[in-house]
């Protein structure tokens, strides 16, 4: 037993009401009444009520460095995610890639597409898709016959087109 269970994520943002627009519509999670709506705003269930990410007003911009921290958004399709995450003012930090890729840890197989991304203040977050177990027999198939980039691999998943 842990020593205690985790709540929710907080992510610090420089605007509270672009924040509640661009997470609640990557998340699917509404906006509910905060306690500290002035600093604070939270995603989550209305009734019962129940936050699972907060929105933390601070007054400095993220620098350049990797965030020590970040949130994994499930998707069905990795570049339709990007595509709506950028329609919403996201922007993609690394390209689509499997993980892991075929050939690069021996032994294991690939198991997901993934791609990072940064919310409107520079915040990283993952898109994430699971490979289906047809995916999985097609790369290891065709790595048998040699290697390949992320785009090769992808192609071979059937998660783009060639």
């Amino acid at each position: 037993m842990g020593i205690g269970k985790l709540q929710c994520h907080v992510i610090d943002v420089n605007d509270l009401e672009t924040a509640e627009a661009f997470w609640s519509e990557v998340t699917g999670l509404p906006v509910i009444p905060s306690v500290y709506p002035w600093r604070m705003s939270y995603l989550g269930q209305e009734d019962p009520w129940r936050h699972e990410v907060i929105l933390q007003l601070v007054s400095t911009p993220k620098g350049p460095e990797a965030n020590r921290s970040h949130v994994d958004i499930w998707v069905r399709d990795v570049d339709a995610a990007i595509d709506q995450v950028v329609a919403v003012g996201g922007r993609l930090k690394k390209p689509p890639s499997l993980y892991p890729r075929p050939h690069s840890h021996p032994g294991h197989q690939p198991s997901i597409d993934w791609a990072v991304m940064h919310d409107p203040f520079g915040n990283e977050f993952c898109l994430v898709s699971v490979l289906s177990p047809d995916e999985i027999a097609a790369l290891q198939q065709a790595a048998e016959a040699g290697d390949g980039d992320d785009t090769h691999w992808r192609t071979v998943a059937g998660r783009t087109s060639p």
